[in-house]
């Protein structure tokens, strides 16, 4: 099962892994990560360490930013061509999200 994950994302790297896996399979993790980064971050601000909450929003951007190339990179491997610019347009939307919040 590992060696199988491991294929998929170096498949990804190149824009050879269908969309839905990199998607749903590692979005959702990426999601849960993400999430955590920024409820530690504002943590970190009301305790007053806002060093240690800028490096948790540095990291939380790093992470999806890496999933995101991953997806755009893999968003013309559907079966419906729509898929395709909605896919890129969610990515765009999240990543001005990410770096807002």
């Amino acid at each position: 099962m590992k060696r199988r994950m491991l294929a998929s994302l170096a498949r990804s790297q190149y824009g050879r892994e269908r969309l839905w896996k990199i998607w749903w399979l590692c979005g959702i993790p990426v999601a849960w990560i993400t999430s955590a980064l920024v409820i530690g971050g504002e943590a970190a601000r009301v305790a007053e360490y806002p060093v240690a909450a800028d490096w948790l929003d540095v990291l939380r951007i790093l992470i999806y930013t890496a999933w995101a190339r991953l997806a755009w990179l893999c968003a013309g491997n559907v079966e419906l061509a729509a898929w395709s610019p909605l896919s890129r347009f969610a990515l765009t939307a999240g990543l001005l999200l990410m770096v807002l919040v």
